[in-house]
């Protein structure tokens, strides 16, 4: 089914050549028809990271392995011209060149009195035309040369791409023909794909990888090699793999640094623009607002922008996948109507929606930024580490995690949750992405008895909840006093922001205390309760002696709730708990927006 989609995405989609596929080119071999000495043109231009980088030009290709094998028009330099490095064989390079040699004068054969350049072309190689050419300094035997005549590129040209047709069914097949497996068609049958991917767009792949390939009898049904048990004409063969390097080199693509795969995802048939505008990798907020605000009111998510598309509804297709040296590792599939995918989407929103310290309503996150915050936080740059950094501490599987658990609305697995509890202790740092995660993840416990809020649920009784808001409390209880000292402050933030006062501590309560009071309360909460009194009294020996009034109600309150201080806490209740003290931090927060906002109006008035 997955090769019979990407068939369908290439008809419906793409207008690439048969037979072709982009690579780089560093080289130029410009020759004339009028007999001007041929030219070797660097086309290489220097990109952001300051390396020369070849020009990306779609060219004749099909699968190459081990074996000699010339592709069409363009190719390497050793193909080209002949010319190897310390890295090649002579004899080998000689091979090459002259099977280049003999592709290029079969084609001249074939188009003669059709096709002037391809005269031309033939006529440098006959009279030895490569000798003429200067040899640049640097120049390796694997780069590419493109060949052109009097300015034109051959690739372009409609005879040599209906050679290179034919070349390549004399090539990939062995004449033999049947049905086809995927289009269901009579045609002439491959015996091995005829094209493969870039290995830059697989993450883990050593080799360019193909799709499917049976070239040791260990892989082959009978033990026996080539695509005979697994009959795909060679059109289908060939669109598939076009499909898939389109689509991997698109914008609908899904990957980070460091992961063991990349996700791409595309549609058959008519989808609305809201279905574009909420898939994760860049959410627009208006369309993800309105996808919820259907989905609360039990309205359809699925509003067609057309008569067209509410007659036939399309479908959604992804593809998650890794390389293994020579191989892709196709790591889930997905093919369900976009209706359905637009209500996993709309629940994934809903899911892990969390209200946050600096904005007044709660928020969605993109999934890169989800992504991120599973590494390591950085305290000195204040920001969490690359994806690129080796050292950043994230699992190598928790994009596919996610992505999977979004669009086929599953649990994230315990691995995750955990990963995450483990980071947040470790580096002290609770912030939106992070709760947002672990809302997500609660949300789909499997236990199913977590109904977790976006923001503060002030009668929830949970004893790990209960805790994690009396942690946060007590916070602000310490930070307000230090706060208190300084005279020049208006008002005590209390949200574990830095101050001028607070530089007297070497240590706040949650740098001593946080990472051990996720995973056991008790001892924390014991402590805090016997230094909480000198915190209040010093609060009411200053301009805010109210405060500690307010802050002490705040606190019994919040005590009142749960009947003891929880001891060892489970997985589970360690998210809870670390939920709890973000919930009543984010609350604490928007009560002091709303102070303010108040203290401007009377001002103003």
């Amino acid at each position: 089914m997955l090769v019979q989609r990407l068939v369908e995405y290439t008809r419906e989609h793409s207008t690439s050549k048969p037979f072709h596929r982009e690579r780089e080119f560093s080289w130029e071999l410009a020759l004339s028809s009028t007999g001007n000495k041929p030219r070797l043109d660097e086309c290489r231009d220097v990109d952001q990271a300051r390396k020369r980088r070849g020009q990306r030009h779609l060219t004749p290709a099909v699968t190459r392995t081990v074996g000699v094998a010339p592709q069409m028009g363009a190719d390497d330099v050793q193909y080209v011209l002949g010319w190897g490095d310390g890295s090649t064989k002579p004899s080998r390079v000689q091979d090459c060149h002259q099977q280049f040699v003999d592709l290029i004068n079969r084609w001249a054969n074939e188009v003669a009195g059709e096709c002037p350049e391809a005269e031309v072309v033939r006529n440098f190689y006959a009279r030895g035309g490569v000798a003429e050419v200067q040899r640049p300094d640097e120049i390796g035997a694997k780069q590419g040369v493109l060949i052109s005549v009097d300015g034109v590129r051959i690739i372009t040209l409609d005879a040599l791409t209906r050679f290179w047709e034919a070349e390549v069914t004399r090539r990939k097949t062995g004449g033999t023909t049947g049905l086809c497996l995927v289009c269901g068609r009579n045609g002439v049958l491959a015996e091995t794909v005829p094209g493969n991917l870039s290995k830059r767009l697989v993450p883990g792949a050593a080799n360019n990888p193909a799709l499917i390939s049976v070239n040791e009898r260990v892989f082959g049904y009978q033990l026996t090699t080539g695509l005979q048990h697994t009959p795909i004409c060679l059109a289908c063969g060939d669109a598939m793999t076009t499909a898939l390097t389109e689509l991997l080199s698109g914008p609908h693509t899904l990957g980070v640094a460091q992961q063991d795969s990349v996700m791409t995802w595309w549609t058959l048939g008519d989808a609305p623009k809201d279905f574009f505008n909420i898939m994760p990798e860049k959410p627009d907020p208006a369309a993800v607002n309105r996808i919820l605000e259907r989905l609360r009111g039990g309205q359809p998510l699925l509003v067609a922008d057309s008569v067209r598309a509410q007659a036939a509804e399309g479908r959604f297709c992804s593809v998650t996948l890794g390389g293994n040296s020579s191989r892709v590792v196709i790591r889930d599939w997905i093919d369900m109507p976009l209706s359905e995918a637009m209500a996993n989407l709309a629940c994934w929103y809903d899911d892990h929606e969390i209200a946050t310290v600096w904005d007044d309503a709660p928020v969605h996150y993109p999934l890169w930024q989800l992504e991120r915050a599973t590494g390591r936080w950085d305290k000195d740059r204040k920001a969490y580490r690359d994806f690129r950094d080796t050292a950043n501490g994230q699992p190598e599987h928790v994009h596919r995690d996610l992505i999977s658990a979004v669009l086929r609305r599953k649990p994230l697995p315990a691995s995750v949750l955990r990963h995450v509890v483990h980071r947040i202790t470790n580096d002290g740092r609770v912030d939106g992405p992070r709760a947002a995660l672990l809302r997500f993840a609660l949300r789909r416990h499997p236990r199913k008895d977590t109904d977790m809020p976006p923001g503060l649920d002030e009668q929830r009784t949970d004893s790990a909840y209960v805790a994690g808001r009396a942690f946060a409390v007590y916070e602000a209880i310490q930070l307000a006093s230090v706060d208190s000292r300084n005279p020049r402050r208006s008002e005590p933030d209390g949200a574990g922001e830095s101050g001028s006062g607070r530089k007297t501590l070497n240590a706040t309560f949650k740098d001593r205390h946080f990472s051990g009071a996720v995973s056991n309360p008790r001892p924390a909460l014991t402590a805090a309760s016997k230094l909480a009194p000198g915190w209040l009294g010093v609060i009411r020996r200053s301009k805010w002696s109210g405060l500690a009034f307010t802050l002490e109600g705040k606190l019994s309150a919040v005590m009142a709730l749960a009947d003891e201080i929880p001891g060892r806490l489970n997985p589970k209740q360690q998210a809870e708990f670390i939920l709890g003290y973000h919930h009543q931090h984010a609350h604490d927060a928007q009560q002091r927006r709303e102070r303010r906002a108040q203290r401007g109006d009377s001002d103003a008035a």
